[in-house]
């Protein structure tokens, strides 16, 4: 299935001026996929090597970490020639060995002719837990997220429809009634759905059938990252952070979707799992969105750091873990708070995916769900669940501070009024030109 990143990887092969390249991201969000997809379409070979299941690889990287020499050994051990521009080497899994990682450094300096790209699900969290060194400034970087929501029409062969979106997008004329209707179930798809790969195949497997739809696909991947919290955290930590990841269904249940410790633990501190959460967030499957206090450039400026929300990394994973059924999104209910928070997670998921960083502000009467960066503008970004569109604090918020215009996502379809831009919650990914 295509994804947006492939773009970027072709861009990083093509680079005259090119260092190794890592590929980071949760579990099971298709970065081994990706690498040999690009492999396959813009290599005359690869040689892929997963460091979890081949053990003895590491000894190559024992003795020195001569780029030259670990070249001419994994040849023989694969019986073929590692041809620079036309051979693609893969290290999938390689957060699990810390030498490997060093050897980008001298790859960068003195072999940067070769392709070379790691893959790895929880590099961040190892390199805080060992404490090791880190190639600064001698590897490149590429995040990848869970299917955002025009991957998800991709994937399922809706390509003209993404044409279509932007030009509603770029002219604010309304979409046809019938198309917006139509764009709106695939949306709520999504939503069921999610964007991990494992989910939309399977989606795709029972003919895009909602009803035959087998939610044991997302419980296996959250089993997954719970497994995880135990084999990549210290035994004193372990409970936390399974603690704090399946409090957060409950934490955005609340009206205001702050984090609050109490949640978790009956007079829980900060002291006692901000690292933790750090934890979450170091290992992507968790999205933080923090307050800030004043909007002014640069927003990171007036951050409150003891003010947070906390969104899963996966809107489908969001419905499994607490429950949701389907029905709850067809339900046209106008205060169902719950159905506010998995659309609140949706837009920090597509958002975040595109670059952005999540921020929010609130008064004391007051709260705008996101503050997006234009450059030397900010925009508020309000998030409703429904076509209902009062909006108090949005009104607010432009008022106090004189907001040029804002933007505002509904169930509603293209518009532009009283200097706020409408959009339909499925042209949020385009929102990835304010990263």
């Amino acid at each position: 299935m295509r994804r947006n990143a492939m773009a970027e990887l072709i861009s990083w092969k093509n680079k005259k001026q090119r260092q190794p390249l890592l590929l980071l991201g949760a579990r099971q969000v298709g970065k081994t996929y990706l690498l040999q997809e690009l492999a396959a379409r813009e290599f005359d070979d690869s040689i892929y090597i997963n460091l979890e299941r081949d053990h003895t690889i590491s000894t190559l990287f024992e003795e020195n970490l001569n780029p030259k020499r670990i070249i001419a050994e994994i040849e023989y051990l694969n019986n073929k020639k590692i041809i620079p521009g036309k051979t693609l080497l893969i290290f999938d899994e390689i957060q699990l060995d810390m030498k490997v990682i060093t050897s980008l450094k001298y790859f960068a300096e003195e072999a940067s002719e070769y392709h070379v790209v790691g893959a790895g699900s929880l590099l961040d969290v190892a390199l805080e837990r060992e404490n090791y060194s880190f190639p600064v400034g001698k590897v490149e970087f590429l995040y990848l997220y869970p299917f955002t929501f025009d991957e998800f029409l991709m994937g399922l062969g809706q390509e003209m429809l993404l044409e279509r979106i932007e030009q509603s997008y770029r002219s604010l004329e309304q979409m046809p009634e019938a198309l917006h209707t139509k764009l709106l179930d695939f949306y709520k798809r999504y939503l069921f759905v999610g964007g991990m790969p494992a989910a939309i195949n399977h989606y795709l497997s029972v003919g895009s059938d909602i009803m035959a739809f087998d939610r044991m696909v997302q419980e296996n991947i959250l089993n997954a990252y719970i497994a995880d919290m135990s084999k990549y955290t210290s035994s004193n930590q372990v409970i936390k952070v399974q603690a704090i990841y399946r409090s957060i269904p409950k934490q955005l249940a609340s009206d205001n979707r702050k984090f609050k410790y109490s949640v978790v633990e009956r007079g829980a501190k900060s002291a006692t799992f901000s690292s933790s959460i750090e934890w979450l967030l170091l290992s992507k499957v968790g999205l933080e969105c923090q307050m800030i206090n004043r909007p002014e450039i640069p927003l990171a400026a007036y951050v409150e750091k003891k003010h947070f929300k906390l969104y899963m990394s996966d809107v489908g994973l969001l419905m499994n873990m607490s429950r949701t059924p389907f029905s709850i999104l067809s339900n046209q209910q106008e205060h169902n708070l719950f159905k506010g928070a998995l659309t609140e997670n949706y837009v920090a998921q597509q958002l975040r995916a595109g670059g952005n960083t999540l921020y929010y502000w609130k008064s004391k009467a007051h709260e705008v769900d996101f503050i997006l960066q234009d450059k030397d503008r900010i925009i508020p970004l309000e998030v409703k669940a429904s076509d209902n569109t009062r909006s108090r604090s949005l009104m607010e918020y432009m008022r106090k501070f004189d907001s040029a215009y804002a933007i505002r996502l509904s169930t509603k379809n293209f518009g532009y009024k009283n200097n706020i831009k409408s959009l339909p919650l499925y042209c949020t990914y385009l929102l990835r030109e304010f990263a």
